[in-house]
């Protein structure tokens, strides 16, 4: 597979010409980005209707009907964020310069994914922190200013690493709707299929490689700490620490709540 270089939204930074940094060359693409999933969260009512019908419509909790709408703009943003990381595994600077590589796709795939954070930092994570609480404000805090570093010229090409982490989040997604709708609106089958893929999905991505992709990628880092920018490193490695650990815990809810359900359907076939 071809890896790309270039970013074909440069063109659109009105100051273009005078930008200096990578994230003077990419702000306009973060600010896109934000305005974009803000845009997808204000369509989801139509979108949600479209596909659920009256089984969203006659939802009267507000806070329930707005939660379905949040995760269409996390269902859009998962599909996004895979498609652009794939190419990026291929682009030589994954292996060849993992810590102080640089290209004009890495940056983009960087704005369109912390513009993606700024809005859920914003709008789900702030404005209606009632319904999400602190583990999804740390989250939305620690991946924006993680993903941030990266314009910084800290680990651009090793985005891939930890973007792939949303190759669960459709399998997630789709059971949050599954579960939510009247029995018998979702194909048993299918939701126990689904049920499998968002474990063995969310194990494989955010456990398993994800652990070893935080210790490959400060093990390089650490190697040439002396040339890092002062308290990247550390700052990115306790976040990193965070995100694992968070990861791990809401891991740990999904093998219970599989548990129960699984006890739950043998006991009613005994």
């Amino acid at each position: 597979m071809l890896y790309i270089d270039q970013d074909p939204f440069l063109k659109y930074n009105p100051y273009l010409e005078s930008a200096k940094t990578p994230f003077q060359k990419h702000w306009h693409e973060m600010l896109a980005s934000a305005l974009f999933y803000h845009a997808i969260t204000m369509a989801a009512p139509l979108i949600n209707t479209a596909i659920f019908r009256e089984h969203y419509t006659s939802i009267t909790n507000k806070r329930r009907k707005l939660n379905f709408d949040i995760h269409i703009s996390a269902f859009v943003q998962s599909i996004i964020s895979v498609a652009l990381c794939i190419p990026m595994f291929f682009h030589p600077n994954f292996k060849s310069d993992p810590v102080f590589g640089s290209y004009d796709f890495a940056g983009l795939t960087a704005a369109l994914t912390c513009g993606y954070f700024v809005w859920d930092l914003l709008y789900c994570c702030l404005f209606h922190f009632d319904m999400f609480g602190l583990p999804y404000l740390f989250h939305a805090a620690a991946a924006l200013t993680v993903f941030g570093m990266t314009f910084a010229g800290f680990c651009q090409p090793t985005i891939p690493s930890f973007l792939i982490f949303e190759a669960s989040t459709p399998f997630v997604n789709f059971y949050w709707f599954a579960s939510r709708l009247p029995k018998g609106a979702v194909n048993e089958t299918l939701f126990m299929v689904n049920g499998i893929l968002l474990i063995v999905s969310f194990f494989s991505c955010r456990i398993v490689w994800g652990i070893y992709a935080a210790f490959r990628t400060f093990d390089i880092c650490l190697k040439v700490r002396d040339q890092l920018p002062t308290g990247v490193l550390p700052i990115a490695i306790g976040l990193n620490i965070g995100l694992n650990v968070l990861n791990i815990h809401w891991f740990s809810k999904m093998v219970l709540l599989a548990y129960k359900k699984f006890a739950h359907s043998g006991r009613k076939h005994e």
